[in-house]
């Protein structure tokens, strides 16, 4: 039996609930609008943009008894405050220990989050928030309104408030009684239109969705076949529309449920500025960090993943491709540097560029280090291109740096940033010219749940090819084929690209490097590395629902996962990464 008392606890955990997401939603934009709020410090919006968030805060901490976060934010608020009345004014100094007041209040909520009753000593914070406040003229320890306890309905009113894009201020009526006004909708705000819904029910519906995708290639299959057979009656007619019909919806819907997972790529970017403007601090340079595309959207699962890789990056390009102010002015570049963050949407991939305008990679260093450290031999190394010797600042412990700092040169990182770039399916590329700047190019899918593959057959077996990787087919009858230390080869155009045996190569055979009488070759790609994968039959173009091959069989190398086919047979999915590292392993 449920109690009232049972009920009053479920609703408060709720409102916490609520309070949380919208702390957390508040906090990141704080991040980014306190950074930007030092760059343009006369622009008042986005102070009282600030302000209002501050505000919301600890208007909702007051009402729920979360006392240390209200007495923070309370501070905050304060500063702010002062500011808004230009009794003091932005100033690194004030945004520093804004921000680190910040980062306390992110601290004290993952508490709340958490359930951890216990208390953070917030006397030094308070106490240089209250240094700053003592520099106005006629500051006080507590300007602003008093933080006395709120209605639940002053709360609701502000947690709608903070929801609300635009936020409409509410002013009195100017009717004179007794007129009334003739009755209008109310208007809608952005609260409205939205609800949250639980991540693993979304997953859930995807998995449904991708069983229905299998379903639908199986009937589509089914009908395909009876239309072969001649059949011509009404019944069959029937069968083919109404087949049709489900392949369509299906599609459509389909694609609704992808689109409920994309979430805008800002919503990574948005960490960066504050990033970046710490280390600018710390190193005490000067940098600009320009930031486009963030509304470009991603799955939600490849999101999650591209925030650290990100961040090595553009930490690396902040402490080792930026020059300090001296040196930039000494080589007639302007004092301050500039990094710019991209993304931009190609067909099923989406592209992210992080760009420097730095001092660039030396590539006659990484020449040197590459040989040095017995990765290739002297005389491969001069013939390589410029863009595959860049690849070697992607290996583990690879680094060309005179200088280790705390921020990065030990060598690690970059070989990380491409682990876990191919985890996802991606490709990153660096390009670079000796100071003139660098450019890392990643490039990640839409989506890693259901993908275009090419299924091709190699002997008895059928696997599927993600078709994002496959580059050209051949047919090789009149493919001139050459050794090169006993692997076969062969010329495309002006490129030499290896050749293996598909099925050999899975299943870790030295015989994948054997050349064999096939009708055609697949050229498949990996960034700039290419192979050249021997089959005996194309048998089509199919959307495929990756499945995983489980806790046994998912550690397989080569292998991504598995599929049901229309005719409801299992086939393996090439994985592109493991596929290309087996390879160097069996060739040597």
């Amino acid at each position: 039996m449920i109690t009232e008392t049972d009920f009053e606890l479920d609703e408060m955990k709720e409102i916490i609930g609520d309070f949380l997401i919208e702390a957390d939603e508040l906090i990141a934009s704080l991040d980014n609008n306190l950074v930007t709020l030092e760059s343009s410090p006369e622009d008042l919006d986005l102070l009282n943009e600030i302000f209002r968030a501050v505000h919301t805060i600890k208007g909702t901490s007051s009402f729920l008894g979360f006392e240390q976060v209200t007495t923070l934010s309370h501070k905050m608020e304060d500063i702010l405050n002062k500011l808004r009345k230009a009794e003091i004014k932005v100033c690194p100094e004030i945004m520093d220990v804004s921000l680190e007041a910040l980062d306390l209040l992110k601290l004290l909520l993952d508490n709340v989050r958490n359930g951890i009753d216990e208390q953070i000593n917030l006397d030094g914070i308070l106490a240089r928030l209250q240094a700053k406040l003592d520099d106005a003229p006629d500051a006080t320890a507590f300007g602003s309104e008093p933080a006395s306890e709120m209605s639940a309905a002053e709360v609701e009113a502000i947690m709608v408030e903070a929801t609300s894009d635009p936020v409409i201020a509410k002013t009195p009526s100017t009717d004179k009684p007794g007129k009334t006004k003739a009755a209008a909708a109310p208007p809608r705000n952005a609260a409205d239109q939205t609800i949250r819904v639980d991540v693993d029910r979304l997953d859930a519906l995807l998995n449904m969705t991708g069983e229905l995708v299998l379903s639908r290639n199986s009937l589509m299959q089914s009908v395909g076949k009876l239309g072969a057979e001649g059949e011509t009656d009404l019944e069959s007619e029937g069968i083919n529309r109404a087949a049709k019909a489900v392949n369509f919806i299906t599609t459509e819907l389909q694609m609704a449920v992808m689109k409920m997972r994309m979430q805008p790529v800002g919503k990574v970017f948005s960490r960066f500025p504050r990033q970046v403007r710490d280390l600018a601090r710390e190193s005490g340079k000067k940098i600009n960090l320009v930031i486009s595309g963030e509304s470009t959207e991603l799955d939600k699962s490849v999101i999650e993943e591209i925030g650290d890789p990100l961040m090595h990056i553009i930490r690396n390009s902040c402490d080792h491709g930026l020059e300090s102010s001296e040196e930039r002015r000494e080589k007639g570049k302007p004092e301050q540097g500039t990094v710019r963050l991209l993304a931009d949407q190609e067909g099923s991939h989406i592209i992210v560029k992080v760009e420097d305008n730095g001092r660039g990679f030396d590539i006659d260093a990484i020449r040197d280090k590459a040989v040095e450290r017995g990765l290739i031999a002297r005389d491969d190394v001069d013939r390589m291109p410029d863009r595959e010797i860049f690849n070697f600042i992607f290996e583990a412990g690879f680094s060309t740096a005179k200088k280790i700092t705390d921020v990065s040169g030990r060598g690690v990182g970059m070989d990380v940033v491409r682990t876990n770039i191919q985890k996802l399916n991606g490709i990153v590329e660096l390009d670079s010219k000796k100071d003139i700047g660098s450019t890392i190019t990643i490039k990640l899918p839409l989506t890693l749940a259901i993908v275009q593959g090419l299924l091709v057959q190699c002997d008895e077996d059928v696997f599927v090819l993600p078709l994002s990787s496959v580059h050209e087919t051949v047919k090789a009858d009149g493919t001139d084929v050459y050794y090169v230390n006993q692997r076969p080869v062969f010329r495309l155009r002006d490129e030499i690209i290896p050749l293996i045996n598909l099925t050999a190569m899975i299943n870790a055979d030295t015989d994948a490097f054997v050349m064999s009488e096939r009708p055609y070759i697949v050229v498949v790609g990996l960034a700039e590395r290419k192979l050249g994968l021997m089959i005996d039959r194309f048998l089509g173009q199919e959307e495929v629902v990756i499945k995983s091959l489980g806790e046994y069989l998912g550690a397989t190398e080569g292998v991504a996962g598995a599929t049901i086919l229309g005719d409801g047979r299992i086939r393996l999915i090439v994985d592109l990464v493991g596929l290309f590292r087996l390879a160097r392993k069996l060739g040597g």
